[in-house]
């Protein structure tokens, strides 16, 4: 109920705000929306990947054969840097400031890099899994930024959501304040499968940032443990 109550109050004041301050492409000013065509046109996407995981060059798969085994992640699909990039901007307002209209320009940004990279058959007719937050980080923030881009992205690809396929079980201190190992240690134990399920043959794990991936892979270590064959990982920036 809370959660509810807070995402109808950003919203009333995020239009209170429209009326007062008009809204501005976050790049270069022009009133009207929070992203011209123009400057969403001139958005970089990562056109090489790297292995996101160790960061070795040259991985198509978004993942190296060594790290793939580590992590038990087939797959990393990453939209954008995340550091000194307009789009890492974007998510951030949209995360913790709750910019409802962000929501579909990020949207846009995943569904550009996917299908620039010929990517739209690995998500259809698939499972679309969210991160899950704990219950009391959700009342926090009031809403699941990962889960509100999956409901973007499955009617493009026909995806099934499934916010329940997972919990988080163990309410963890935030990543991004925390170095590599730490997130590691930070995440152990972070998730449960939810036993009432069947496990589905292919998982897509959704986040807005892969940093160190340790999220990811506490996560498909734990979907791997309970039967599901293929896991792949999509998020809008690295870094």
């Amino acid at each position: 109920m809370k959660s509810n109550c807070k995402i109808v109050f950003n919203k009333i004041w995020e239009n209170a705000l429209d009326c007062i301050f008009p809204k501005e492409c976050y790049d270069c000013g022009k009133e009207g929306e929070y992203l011209c065509p123009s400057c969403f046109d001139n958005i970089q996407l990562i056109e090489n990947f790297p292995c996101f995981f160790c960061n070795e060059p040259g991985h198509d798969r978004g993942v190296c054969s060594v790290c793939s085994a580590k992590t038990q992640i087939d797959r990393a699909i990453v939209a954008a840097t995340y550091l000194n990039n307009l789009t890492g901007k974007l998510v951030e307002e949209f995360k913790y400031n709750f910019v409802e209209d962000l929501k579909n320009i990020l949207v846009k940004i995943l569904q550009r890099q996917i299908d620039r990279r010929q990517l739209a058959g690995v998500f259809w007719n698939h499972v679309l899994l969210p991160i899950p937050l704990h219950k009391k980080r959700l009342a926090e923030r009031g809403f699941n930024q990962s889960a509100e881009l999956a409901k973007g992205l499955r009617i493009k690809y026909n995806c099934t959501v499934d916010e329940s396929l997972l919990k988080r079980a163990k309410n963890t201190s935030q990543q991004a304040k925390l170095n590599r190992e730490q997130r590691l240690d930070n995440l152990q134990n972070a998730f449960v499968f939810n036993l009432k399920k069947q496990p589905p043959e292919r998982v897509i794990l959704l986040d807005d940032v892969l940093t160190t991936g340790a999220t990811f892979c506490e996560a498909a270590r734990v979907l791997k443990e309970r039967g599901v064959k293929e896991v792949i990982c999509l998020a809008i920036c690295h870094g």
